[in-house]
């Protein structure tokens, strides 16, 4: 967890960056500002198996911000 929000330069939201033991899916979700002061919301679901696969959602109020953060990933 600690390295995608690194990754990604947000902050985990309502401490969703503390995965249960032995879950193999969680949700992560952050939150940060893009350069303009664009607010930045992402929800990032992990599965682990054979890997960890993830899918990120990233919503804001600027859509090139959204773009940025989501190839930064992809």
């Amino acid at each position: 967890m600690k390295d995608i929000t690194k990754y990604l330069g947000m902050q985990a939201c309502e401490r969703s960056d503390k995965v249960p033991e032995g879950k193999s899916a969680h949700t992560l979700y952050l939150a940060g500002v893009y350069r303009g002061g664009h607010d930045v919301l992402a929800r990032a679901k992990l599965v682990l198996k054979d890997g960890v696969t993830m899918q990120l959602t990233v919503r804001s109020t600027d859509e090139v911000a959204a773009q940025v953060i989501t190839s930064a990933v992809g």
